[in-house]
């Protein structure tokens, strides 16, 4: 999927979300469900790398976990743009890719 069309998608089923569970989806709202959903992710990353309590869950479910909340902030990350207008696809051409060239062999190992 592409970068814009899953903004789009993910746009309709956070509208969706809104309706659904009274959330009045703000600016403010976006950026801090973004800011939440890192400190899951970070919570994941901690029970997972055995820096915090494993709350019964195995190995696995911890892997999941982590899984589960990269998408939820990629999501988030996905919704702000397609609130703000960025074209990330572009963005990501000229903040990170235009360091292509600087990519030697050692590092693609």
């Amino acid at each position: 999927m592409e970068i814009a069309a899953a903004q789009a998608e993910l746009e309709t089923i956070s509208r969706a979300y809104g309706r659904l569970f009274d959330v009045d989806r703000t600016d403010d709202w976006l950026v801090l469900k973004l800011n939440e959903e890192v400190g899951e992710l970070t919570q994941a990353f901690l029970t997972r790398s055995g820096r915090s309590r494993d709350r019964g869950r195995t190995a696995q479910e911890n892997n999941d976990a982590v899984r589960d909340e990269l998408a939820d902030v990629l999501a988030h990350v996905l919704l702000l743009a397609e609130r703000f207008g960025v074209d990330l696809e572009a963005a990501l051409e000229g903040k990170w890719f235009r360091y292509r060239n600087l990519v030697t062999d050692a590092d693609r190992a």
